[in-house]
């Protein structure tokens, strides 16, 4: 429950801070994606 309310409030604060720059929050979405693959890609396998 807490997790999904910060995960709310998160994304609310994001369309309130970027209300009319849609490409930036496509950006910000495309990077977080990156990182995360990332992040996995190197902990399913290590270098």
């Amino acid at each position: 429950m807490p997790y999904d309310k910060a995960q709310g409030t998160f994304f609310i604060w994001c369309r309130i801070k970027f209300p009319h720059q849609p490409l930036l929050s496509y950006l910000l979405i495309l990077l977080s994606f990156l990182v995360l693959s990332l992040i996995l890609g190197q902990t399913v396998f290590p270098a």
